[in-house]
């Protein structure tokens, strides 16, 4: 497991804290994570949770707004195309 995937493990912990020089370490062991597959202490942080899971909802509806708005400003363009086709004939 790469160090990337620990820390995101930790960010959902409750035992996590922020080292100024180190960053994100165990509160336990005051070292980054060293752990494989999973962590034998890990204690969920529901409030980091649902802050994590509200801006993955945030950034996922943003995601599909934008995608709303680019396909509506298509078919403008589409049917303004259409229309100068038709005064031209």
């Amino acid at each position: 497991m790469e160090l990337a995937q620990r820390l995101s493990t930790c960010k959902q912990c409750d035992k996590r804290k922020f080292d100024p020089n180190s960053g994100l370490v165990c509160s336990l062991t005051l070292r980054k994570p060293e752990f494989n597959d999973k962590c034998n202490d890990f204690v969920i942080d529901p409030k980091e949770v649902a802050k994590i899971n509200a801006k993955s909802y945030q950034a996922e509806k943003e995601s599909s707004s934008s995608i709303s708005t680019w396909a509506i400003v298509a078919i403008i363009l589409f049917v303004v195309r259409f229309v100068f086709r038709m005064m031209r004939d």
